[in-house]
């Protein structure tokens, strides 16, 4: 979904103004998932750690006298699996004594808010920011039933970049994501949390 995401949003922006472009950006990047998955019936269950990958588009309002301020869509997907572990007896026989792990895949869509720190005689630029949106976690094998589940998402986020060029920024970015997804087939509720680390390549139009 990432790698579409991206390659879609290109096409759109080349087609866009100059003064639409001024200070648009794309970007794609990969990094390493280090997730948690609480339940509310066995408490913490542990999640392998993964690398993930994505996109985003992002504006920030240069033509509007707001250049420290901007807005950014991002998608990322992730393959966090569940562990073969062992844990407490619990109500939930799937989450109860010994089990044999799952496969489980997130996709993230959020909408992020972004303040920078401004001055384009500077080539590296700290940023951070908030946002919400939605992530879609898929369960299946290792005694779940197959399903999907559609859930509220939460972000924070910080990041540095580096303009190589006044359009090329490679970045670094450290991103919180939660989610509450509730898998009514398997009776599993739970809290996730992905901590994502992340390098990446932005194209900035218009700077």
């Amino acid at each position: 979904m990432g790698r579409w995401f991206v390659a879609l949003l290109f096409l759109v922006l080349l087609g866009l103004p100059a003064r639409i472009l001024a200070e648009t950006y794309v970007a794609a990047g990969i990094g390493m998932n280090a997730p948690s998955f609480d339940t509310t019936d066995a408490g913490k269950v542990a999640l392998q750690k993964d690398l993930f990958y994505g996109g985003k588009i992002g504006h920030y309002f240069n033509d509007r006298g707001y250049n420290w301020f901007g807005l950014e869509v991002d998608a990322y997907r992730s393959t966090p699996g569940i562990k073969q572990q062992t844990l407490p007896t619990s109500s939930n026989p799937r989450l109860s004594g010994p089990i044999p792990g799952a496969d489980l895949m997130v996709h993230s869509l959020a909408f992020n808010a972004l303040v920078r720190v401004t001055g384009y005689q500077y080539k590296v630029e700290p940023y951070a920011g908030l946002g919400i949106g939605l992530n879609v976690g898929n369960i299946s094998s290792g005694g779940f039933r197959p399903e999907a589940s559609f859930a509220p998402s939460f972000n924070v986020l910080a990041g540095i970049r580096y303009y190589m060029t006044d359009s090329i920024a490679p970045f670094i970015e450290y991103k919180y994501n939660f989610a509450q997804f509730k898998f009514d087939r398997s009776n599993v509720t739970a809290d996730y949390r992905a901590n994502l680390f992340m390098f990446g390549i932005a194209y900035h139009f218009g700077r």
